[in-house]
């Protein structure tokens, strides 16, 4: 038969990269499918006008086949996936040359899922519905976010940490524990065409508020590379900060844990680090996005239950820096959202005499039924507070006739909407 001629990237994800072979030899026969061999995903990751990336893992190293059809199934490309010893079995496929505002479908190994298709962002792109949680596990009270998130259509689902929990950076742990998670129906269904982006809190990083000394660290962000198709994991083999843009929302996933308390002195550690603060003050400074998302598991502020160690309020001089940063490089167009802490709330912080506006962050917590009442304490610039089982924080955002605008939502599995703030700006706007 004749092969197409369209370019794909071929490739596996090892040691944070994907490594590329785009040559005709990635494109194959159908006859060549011998059956599912997969076991875990697929998980669709990174998706922008012109490509995806879709994770997968084979019980066994070797190789996984990736179908591609468009929307009425009718083939259009087969590419292979490598998946090595070296990950274990897991890779990352990158597929390029796709065209914009254009629905997909995919196979694996020859097997169809009505959960496996994808739609490219179209050009221009003005309209987008995020999704951001925390504090996740394997229980149905999770299972019924992951489908009331479903029947929302989000075109993101972000998460920022303890999903899973892992507590330990034993690597064996730390796959398994991707995987199990990874394997809950309605949370495989959901990813299974809805991008998902990732960092991660103290649970999945190895320890329950632990910083960045935590032996073993490098193994936590093997995992994390192996099972989350994000666009990127930090810089120079640290970290797994990165970015992503839908609509007029650019968001930045921050890692709070990596590089905390790894360099300064004692009474000025570092939360973000030398290299992470220079590639935010960069993205940040290059973004044309209306608005701006800084989002990471940790809180942005100090107003947290007693003799808890791990929030931006344990570490005051970075936070100052980054009020200066976000003064220097950002307008008003920045939100903090963050989760962790078993409670969601709606903050004022005081920034109005150094940035001419306060800063809004929305905390989201949790998607499980845990709740921890003690990290309900006052702050005056509480805006919003409610102790709800399975929630989490929805974001639509649009441009139309000149203004951009923001909705964010706290929102339950019910379907309920607990608290709404809204924002606006003329996209003409530095």
């Amino acid at each position: 038969m004749t092969r197409p001629t369209l370019s794909i990237l071929f490739g596996a994800l090892l040691l944070g990269a994907v490594f590329a072979t785009p040559t005709v030899d990635a494109f194959i026969d159908s006859e060549s499918s011998t059956g599912v061999t997969m076991d875990f995903g697929p998980t669709l990751g990174d998706l922008t006008a012109s490509s995806v990336r879709i994770a997968c893992r084979r019980a066994e190293p070797g190789v996984i086949v990736i179908g591609l059809a468009d929307a009425s199934g009718a083939p259009l490309r087969r590419c292979l996936l490598a998946c090595p010893a070296e990950t274990d079995g897991a890779g990352t496929l990158e597929i390029l040359d796709l065209e914009p505002a254009t629905r997909y479908l995919y196979t694996v190994d020859g097997a169809s899922n009505d959960a496996w298709w994808f739609e490219t962002r179209p050009v221009p792109d003005e309209t987008c519905r995020i999704v951001f949680g925390s504090c996740a596990d394997e229980k149905p009270g999770s299972s019924t976010v992951w489908r009331r998130i479903e029947a929302d259509s989000p075109s993101a689902l972000v998460l920022l940490g303890d999903t899973p929990y892992i507590d330990t950076t034993d690597l064996a742990r730390q796959r398994s524990r991707y995987r199990e998670f990874g394997r809950v129906p309605a949370f495989a269904e959901l990813v299974g065409h809805t991008p998902l982006y990732s960092t991660w809190d103290d649970h999945d990083f190895g320890r329950n508020d632990t910083d960045g000394n935590l032996k073993g660290k490098e193994n936590s962000r093997q995992a994390v590379m192996e099972h989350r198709p994000n666009p990127g994991f930090g810089e120079a083999g640290e970290g797994i900060f990165t970015s992503f843009r839908q609509g007029p929302v650019e968001v930045f996933l921050l890692d709070a844990r990596w590089f905390a308390r790894t360099e300064g002195e004692g009474n000025d550690p570092t939360l973000l680090g030398r290299r992470q603060w220079a590639w935010l003050e960069r993205s940040l400074a290059a973004s044309t996005a209306p608005f701006r998302i800084l989002a990471c598991g940790m809180v942005f502020n100090g107003s947290v239950r007693p003799f808890k160690t791990d929030c931006w309020g344990a570490y005051p001089r970075e936070y100052e820096r980054l009020v200066d940063l976000i003064g220097r490089v950002g307008d008003e167009g920045v939100v903090l959202v963050s989760g962790d802490v078993h409670w969601s709330r709606v903050m004022r912080h005081d920034t109005g005499a150094r940035l001419g506006h306060d800063l809004m962050e929305f905390v989201t917590s949790p998607i499980h039924e845990k709740l921890i009442a003690a990290a309900n304490p006052p702050h005056r610039g509480l805006v919003f507070s409610v102790g709800e089982i399975n929630s989490f924080l929805e974001i639509d955002a649009a441009v139309e006739d000149g203004t951009a605008s923001m909705s964010l939502r706290i929102r339950n599995a019910s379907g309920d909407d607990l608290h709404t703030t809204r924002f606006e700006r003329k996209t003409g706007d530095p």
